[in-house]
């Protein structure tokens, strides 16, 4: 079945999404699962010693071994002139980016028996011309020309209003918290002009109004670190007793870091969370609980709603112009963060008007971003398929008023003429040539000419004959007679 494919590329989590197409219709936008438990797999590329390729799941347990075959910054070094190292090469970060794609693209087309029709690439709203181009030249390169970019938060609201509806003409603000950073947009629908069922309105426009702010903080490996923290005191230092250079000790900090995230996004729906620390000496399970969490993250949290006010703020707007608040990412999933935004929303609206507003965070907000990419690719490739038919269309018109206009030629009628005859008259067949009508020569009478005229005839022929007869016989004298002599000649 064809389909269109939408990659989130985020700095430490890459995420993919599929939009399948039916005949004309397109069912609405499902995750891609790219890791053996999560959708979601690190954004890690890695390389082995036979020259295989590592990506994924694969690449990040390997960096824990082995650092020097993965590479996994190369998202956020976009741009940067420096290349990275991946098994003992230096490698742009640019095509390091583009290798991610092509692999998320590869796992897909593998499940799918194809490759997408269209792709479409979610990246950090930060980039600008120079990084998009870098990545668009690198994709290029590895064979990945139908290929749209565009900014996390445009394919978050994207995906926003292909499940709910927004008004035209109406704003709402997109607030992402990532793995390195969080940021705050505002973006107003324009008008839509035509709509399929399951991706949203084709055709209808998403504009940035003010700028996006944007910070390092709340950032989810912050978040991450404040559970690897407690896990410090709770153990009494024996995580640092760990010899750092080896490999068996980078692998066991990287499983319980692991351990960290999962236990993180437990705490989002849960009021505890265990954690299992296996180390050389000692293995241990650990409880959190939700509120010691939420104390130490409180202060990292209470930067995005800043942010969306700031973000508001330069858009001119209120926030009672809002007619939503969405809130995507991992962290998304706290229901502190989601308190902290309503808590600011109140304060800056009085009464009622704040619940008129409402804060909105998807069951899987970590995939939302990838799952409005692949809205987005459903988008253009509708687009281009209509205006190749409209193309297609006036091509048709075009031949057949030139098949109008021949038989008006050929025939003697005009097809402008619209005026109604008597039904009983009969309709002629203009299927058929009709036959024309025979038609009499009459031979053409010349008349002879004067007599007078051939007497001056012949006596201009007599002329000329006397005329040269007279030529000839002085030329034959003048070459047969006596020749005079000339004098002083002997």
């Amino acid at each position: 079945m064809p389909y269109v494919l939408g990659v989130h590329l985020g700095a430490t989590s890459t995420s993919a999404a599929v939009v399948a197409r039916d005949g004309g219709r397109w069912a609405p936008a499902a995750p891609f699962p790219l890791g053996h438990s999560r959708a979601a797999v690190p954004t890690a590329l890695g390389r082995l010693p036979d020259g295989s390729r590592l990506a994924g799941e694969a690449a990040a347990s390997r960096a824990a071994e082995s650092p020097e075959w993965v590479s996994t910054d190369f998202v956020a070094e976009l741009g940067e002139d420096t290349p990275l190292p991946l098994g003992g090469e230096l490698v742009a970060a640019h095509r390091l980016a583009a290798g991610m794609v092509e692999w998320v693209a590869d796992q897909v087309a593998s499940r799918h028996g194809g490759p997408a029709e269209h792709i479409a690439v979610s990246h950090s709203a930060t980039w600008g011309t120079h990084r998009t181009h870098l990545l668009r030249r690198a994709l290029a390169e590895l064979g990945l020309t139908d290929v749209t970019l565009l900014p996390e938060p445009l394919a978050v609201a994207t995906d926003y209003i292909a499940r709910q509806p927004v008004s035209a003409g109406a704003s709402i603000v997109v607030g992402n918290v990532g793995g390195s950073g969080a940021d705050a947009t505002v973006l107003r629908r324009r008008e839509s002009h035509r709509q399929d069922e399951g991706v949203g309105e084709h055709g209808a426009e998403l504009e940035l109004r003010g700028v996006t702010v944007y910070g390092p903080r709340p950032a989810g490996r912050d978040l991450d670190d404040l559970i690897v923290g407690q896990l410090r005191d709770e153990l009494g230092g024996a995580l640092s007793e760990l010899d750092p250079t080896d490999p068996r000790n980078r692998a066991t900090v990287a499983r319980i870091r692991e351990e960290c995230t999962r236990a993180r996004e437990e705490l989002s729906t849960r009021d505890t969370a265990g954690v299992s620390v296996v180390l050389p000496r000692f293995s241990r399970e650990i409880l959190l609980a939700r509120v010691r969490y939420e104390q130490l993250a409180r202060p990292h949290l209470e930067l995005l709603p800043e942010k969306l006010s700031q973000a508001v703020q330069s858009a001119s707007l209120s926030p009672g112009e809002l007619e939503a608040v969405v809130l995507a990412g991992g962290p998304a999933h706290t229901p502190l963060l989601h308190e902290l935004v309503r808590q600011r929303l109140r304060e800056q609206l009085p009464g009622r008007d704040a619940e008129a507003v409402p804060v909105r965070v998807d069951g899987f907000p970590e995939l939302v971003a990838a799952r409005g990419a692949a809205c987005r690719a459903a988008e253009v490739l509708a687009a281009a398929t209509d205006r190749a038919a409209a193309r297609a269309e006036t091509s048709v018109l075009l031949r057949v008023e030139d098949s109008i206009e021949n038989e008006a030629v050929e025939y003697g009628y005009d097809p402008l003429d619209d005026r109604g005859g008597d039904e009983s008259e009969a309709v002629p067949d203009r299927s058929a040539r009709p036959l024309r009508p025979p038609v009499e020569v009459e031979p053409m009478h010349i008349e002879p000419p004067p007599k007078r005229k051939v007497f001056k005839i012949v006596k201009l022929s007599l002329a000329a004959i006397l005329i040269i007869l007279g030529l000839v016989m002085t030329f034959v004298q003048g070459f047969g007679g006596q020749q005079p002599a000339l004098p002083g000649l002997l």
